[in-house]
């Protein structure tokens, strides 16, 4: 019945559009409809024709900020929501999503002015502060990013991000007991939250406590037995702990519960490098290039292994492989060429003998 109802009521205003072509309320009225049935294509055209007669109607240029928000094209998310502050109303969500957008495609300058005029419609939103310090974070500025988290917190000391946020600057800066007690204030926020854990049960991984981590990435496991991320993270720790059975145990579970995801086989493929159990590498290398057959990194990988096991032929096939996906590798075409200078001197030593 309200499918009826809408599709009446799309026939009725377009209708009345054609009669009435500078009403700008039977466009409003078309549009919202349009939303409604999330037909945003038609949205958008019914807003960009209202925009036609009525370049300056708010709601018209504020709805197509988001719809093109929602559609990942920032750049034309930027040009009306730009429109839109231009006309003088101090909308705070105009300016926090016009910062966003400016963020997402790299303006630093513009975002973080955009962010201050957010701010000062509303100075206590903690929202706001979160973003500016994401922008200063990947920057790499740390000491600003840790500044404006930490004012988002005391704004909202229950939001568990960014606790993460601040553990993770502390991880990069080696600052490992610090980030351990933001994660953990974040996981008691959340304790839904199996990432929380492992950023937990990675850190003390890293501190070489492995009695702690692995009560964690048990614990993650009982949490949920199909978390991909948990297998990973705990196998990469196996690893570093020199228990290779249960990494590779761990991986293998990984690629059963994911087979199409390529990190299991890609980190599975450097373990049995690492053990020269090159006939496995090259079998796990293989499955990721199945997934990704435009990888050159992983076509190096291979290469390398085929070259280090003596089969120099199949290593310079794919050494050329490579190049075909990255021709202005120089580097990658020295080692090609090495390569065929030592089959070349190979073949010349065995034709001798």
């Amino acid at each position: 019945m309200e499918a009826e109802n809408n599709t009446e009521q799309i026939e009725f205003l377009s209708k009345k559009i054609i009669e009435e072509p500078n009403n700008s309320d039977n466009y409003l009225k078309l549009a919202s409809i349009y939303m409604v049935q999330n037909n945003h294509d038609l949205a958008i055209k019914t807003y960009e024709n209202l925009l036609d007669i009525e370049p300056s109607n708010y709601i018209a240029l504020t709805n197509l900020g988001s719809l093109y928000i929602s559609k990942n094209n920032y750049h034309k998310a930027i040009n009306y929501y730009s429109r839109a502050a231009s006309i003088g109303v101090d909308n705070f969500n105009v300016l926090f999503n016009l910062a966003n957008a400016y963020a997402v495609v790299g303006e630093f300058k513009h975002a973080m002015s955009n962010y201050i005029k957010a701010l000062n419609v509303d100075k206590n939103n903690y929202q706001v502060y979160t973003a500016i310090a994401l922008l200063y974070q990947d920057k790499n500025n740390y000491e600003e990013a840790l500044i404006y988290f930490d004012k988002a917190l005391k704004l909202n000391p229950n939001y568990a991000e960014n606790y993460v946020n601040i553990g993770l600057i502390l991880y990069k800066t080696n600052k490992l007991l610090e980030a351990i007690e933001n994660f953990e204030k974040a996981y008691k926020l959340s304790p839904e939250n199996i990432i929380y854990l492992l950023h937990c049960a990675n850190t003390y991984s890293s501190l070489k406590n492995y009695e702690k981590s692995n009560e964690l990435y048990e614990k993650a496991l009982s949490l949920n037995k199909n978390n991909y991320q948990s297998y990973i993270c705990y196998a990469i720790s196996l690893y570093n702990q020199n228990n290779i059975d249960k990494a590779i145990e761990m991986y293998n579970k990984a690629i059963l519960i994911c087979p199409d995801i390529i990190n299991a086989y890609l980190l599975l493929g450097n373990l049995y490098c690492s053990l020269r159990k090159y006939e496995d590498a090259i079998e796990n290398y293989k499955k990721v290039l199945e997934r990704q057959p435009a990888n050159a990194d992983v076509y190096v990988l291979l290469g390398n292994a085929y070259a280090v096991c003596g089969d120099l032929r199949s290593a310079i096939s794919v050494y050329k492989q490579a190049i075909d996906i990255q021709p202005d590798n120089d580097e990658l075409k020295l080692v090609y060429i090495d390569v065929i200078q030592e089959f070349i001197n190979a073949k010349e030593n065995s034709d001798a003998k």
